[in-house]
């Protein structure tokens, strides 16, 4: 009778041991996911974050850019009829504006990727070099109306957080007008992020 007792006890003390180790391992693999769910949702948020930064940015930049373009063809016209010749003057006045709003935007988008660099944003290097060229001319390469040259219309920046990859592909073809109208996909490892990075 005390011999199986004793089994009976060992037995509990061998399930109870069981138990504890399966609630232990649970509680492992829970913590993990949770690891790996935060990681990913702040991965997703400094993407966002960062998408709508330069969203900003290139809206700004596309707009002094239509400026630059129209107050030039406005000069050339005004060229060709005397009256306006005081005019021409003036353009050059509201083009300089322009300019210097282009290197003011140009130190608030590098301002701001250094913020959310510091915040620990895995930022693609790629988003220092600046979609548009630098040079001396207000920080700025220009063409001869003295708008920005862009580097490229469409490009992709990658956002790693091990293991976690985010593209985030541009296309900027209608960059340049009075509405300026980029547009964003992001994907992660192929799956289409619509909701979370809609264009604006």
């Amino acid at each position: 009778m005390r011999n199986q007792k004793g089994e009976a006890i060992l037995f509990c003390v061998l399930i109870l041991v069981a138990l504890s180790g399966l609630l232990t391992l649970c509680s492992l693999e829970l913590q993990h996911h949770f690891s790996s769910m935060k990681k990913r949702t702040t991965l997703f948020l400094c993407v966002k974050e960062t998408k709508g930064e330069l969203h900003l940015y290139l809206k700004s930049m596309g707009r002094l850019n239509w400026l630059l373009q129209n107050v030039s063809r406005a000069q050339m016209i005004a060229i060709f009829y005397p009256p306006l010749w005081p005019v021409v003057g003036n353009a050059e006045k509201l083009k300089k504006v322009a300019k210097g709003l282009q290197a003011g935007e140009l130190g608030l988008y590098f301002a701001k990727l250094n913020g959310l660099k510091v915040r620990g944003c895995p930022i693609d290097p790629q988003m220092f070099l600046n979609p548009y060229q630098l040079g001396s001319d207000f920080g700025f390469k220009r063409r001869m109306d003295g708008s920005a040259i862009i580097r490229s219309k469409k490009w992709t920046y990658y956002f790693l957080k091990r293991p976690y990859l985010l593209t985030l592909k541009i296309d900027a073809s209608s960059i340049e007008t009075i509405v300026p109208n980029p547009t964003y996909q992001a994907e992660e490892k192929g799956a289409i992020l619509s909701s979370l990075l809609s264009s604006r």
